[in-house]
């Protein structure tokens, strides 16, 4: 009997300490849990230092490669599309040039963005070869879809940014978040003019904070009803700036989606002027001269 309690004592002493141990870690558990979670949810910085985090990612002097579309519609059909695109970032002027070269259909089209500092207005150009014409796209036309894409000209010169003069930022309530561990920022068109002109009223952006880089984007019409989602699977340095390998975006409407992804992509500080010249546009794409082994 004596033994019996004896052993009854010490195993209730042994269970008392597994308990006090178990509480003890359980505590700490929920204590960490708790600062992770504030941590997240807790707003880092101000929505108008995330837009300029977001907006003044380092860019690089130029880089060029081969940009492959694949277009896929409600019914599962797709079209493969194929481009060269050139991009540069000198002395706060930025310069965009693609031109396609699959299929036959539309080879040889060319589209060029130019955003002139001392311009009013940036100017984008259009070269269709069935027409042997250069037009100049109005302003009003950047919302419009870029060659069938869910692209728009003016997603590709924005190029994953946000600029100041289209947006009113604002940080995103808990129920907005798109990713759960990143900051987030949500923007208003500064007018309906402008709204109009982008084609969309409002987005809200899951920002990487290791590159402050858009890993999702999602867009609402000028009704405010969800547009389309961009979802940006992979990035990767060139030169000195973060770019967008991969990513794909989806119309929530249509159901239409594109899958854009970069190949052989260069670091080229050196891109010669015609690139970027309009009255190269129709003579297809230009050529480089070859890198000098160990100068990418």
């Amino acid at each position: 009997m004596t033994s019996t309690l004896y052993l009854s004592r010490s195993v209730c002493r042994r269970l008392k300490l597994i308990v006090l141990v178990l509480l003890v870690v359980y505590a700490q558990l929920s204590d960490s849990q708790l600062t992770y979670a504030e941590s997240l949810t807790a707003v880092p910085m101000g929505a108008e230092e995330l837009a300029q985090r977001v907006n003044g990612r380092a860019a690089n002097e130029g880089r060029t490669g081969t940009m492959h579309f694949v277009l896929t519609n409600k019914r599962g059909h797709q079209r493969k599309r194929t481009a060269q695109i050139f991009h540069a970032d000198l002395n706060s002027e930025t310069s965009v040039a693609i031109y396609f070269t699959a299929p036959s259909a539309i080879q040889d089209t060319a589209f060029l963005s130019l955003d002139r500092s001392e311009a009013e207005q940036d100017e984008n150009w259009l070269f269709l070869p069935a027409t042997q014409r250069v037009r100049r796209l109005p302003v009003s036309e950047r919302g419009d879809h870029f060659m069938g894409t869910d692209l728009t000209y003016g997603d590709i010169k924005d190029n994953f940014k946000f600029p100041a003069d289209d947006w009113i930022f604002d940080v995103c309530d808990d129920n907005q978040r798109l990713v759960f561990d990143q900051p987030c920022l949500t923007g208003e068109a500064v007018s309906p003019k402008v709204a109009s002109e982008l084609g969309y009223s409002r987005f809200i952006a899951s920002i990487d904070p290791a590159t402050w880089f858009p890993s999702v984007v999602r867009y609402f019409d000028l009704q405010g009803r969800e547009l389309k989602e961009v979802k940006v699977e992979r990035q990767e340095l060139i030169g000195d700036a973060w770019t967008a390998m991969s990513f794909t975006l989806q119309n929530r409407q249509t159901n239409h989606s594109t899958a854009v992804r970069f190949t052989d992509m260069e670091y080229r500080p050196d891109l010669p002027p015609v690139v970027f010249a309009i009255d190269s546009m129709e003579f297809g794409v230009p050529e480089l001269p070859k890198l000098v082994s160990g100068e990418d």
